[in-house]
């Protein structure tokens, strides 16, 4: 399959021109893209599929001493030949200049050409003809080129920025952990057993009983020693008592009938667990982890005073 020659436009795509060894000529007028431009840079390559995509670099013609104008204005007329042999000729004239007949040469054979030639940047050209040339120009390319160095300039900025946003939210998560944890409550484990806590009295300490007092009789008077009162008995040891556990804040409320699909709203008082509150509105403290998925709790044994949870329905 033969390939086609053509040439960079502005935007970057291949514009097919003549066909590979094909007796064939055909005439472009090139203009600039930018205001005040001096030089023009024209590019062939070759592409067996019309695209960059494979396209092998031929050759560059250089238009020099430009007259500046506005864009768009100065014309270069470029005439490209191509012959069955595989030679291409290019030549490029500034029809703006003052002595005419100034021209730029390119002669290239397609066979010697080397498969790792380079690939030059974009050119500064657009081409001038009836035909449409294709979609893009070079400055939609331009200004996209200078928002990816806006965006690769502001990463650091962002990048800071993202770090100073992480620290704060260190700060306050910190801060906000050591108040829960001063007024956290204490929790008892829903599905561990109340310990029940026995007070034992200690027995009373033996002593040994004074001895009773002696009086001193006058001479010639017997002495009389009043005997010490008989020991009582040392009293039983008192009974282990047990102590029983006050009942928790959620006792006290007023559980409604019917609980609807929404849930109701109770805030956690001193004292509460999952435990209880599940056991005051299901009557059935096992339900309780219902509650904290409900409720999006990790850990049902760590519950805040203060708190508003929403008691789903029993289902």
């Amino acid at each position: 399959m033969a390939s086609t020659i053509g040439i960079k436009i502005a935007n970057g795509e291949f514009y097919s021109i003549v066909e590979e060894n094909s007796d064939a000529r055909k005439r472009l007028i090139l203009t600039t893209v930018h205001d005040g431009q001096k030089s023009m840079q024209i590019d062939l390559y070759k592409s067996y599929v019309h695209s960059m995509a494979d396209a092998l670099y031929i050759g560059s013609v250089v238009v020099e001493n430009i007259k500046p104008k506005p864009k768009g204005d100065p014309s270069v007329e470029l005439v490209i030949t191509s012959t069955a042999e595989g030679e291409i000729s290019a030549d490029a004239t500034d029809l703006d200049a003052s002595v005419k007949g100034e021209h730029m040469h390119l002669s290239v054979s397609l066979k010697s050409l080397d498969e790792d030639s380079r690939y030059p940047e974009l050119p500064d050209f657009e081409v001038e003809q009836h035909e449409p040339p294709p979609q893009g120009l070079y400055e939609k390319a331009q200004v996209a080129k200078e928002d990816t160095k806006r965006t690769v300039a502001l990463l650091p900025i962002i990048g800071i920025g993202l770090l100073i946003v992480l620290v704060c939210l260190g700060l306050v998560v910190f801060l906000l952990r050591g108040r829960s944890g001063a007024k956290q409550p204490e929790t008892v484990s829903p599905a561990a057993e109340i310990p029940v806590e026995t007070a034992i009295q200690p027995a009373p300490a033996k002593t040994e009983p004074p001895p009773g007092p002696v009086e001193i009789a006058p001479p010639d008077e017997p002495v009389i020693i009043k005997a010490p009162p008989p020991q009582s008995e040392p009293a039983a040891e008192a009974a282990p008592v047990k102590r029983q556990r006050p009942a928790p804040p959620v006792a006290s409320y007023k559980v409604p009938a019917t609980i609807p699909p929404g849930g109701v709203p109770y805030k956690i008082r001193w004292g509460d667990t999952l435990w209880d509150i599940s056991e005051a509105f299901y009557r059935n403290p096992w339900l309780y982890p219902r509650i904290a998925r409900f409720n999006t709790i990790r850990n049902p044994d760590l519950i805040i005073s203060g708190t508003t949870i929403r008691i789903p329905p029993r289902q």
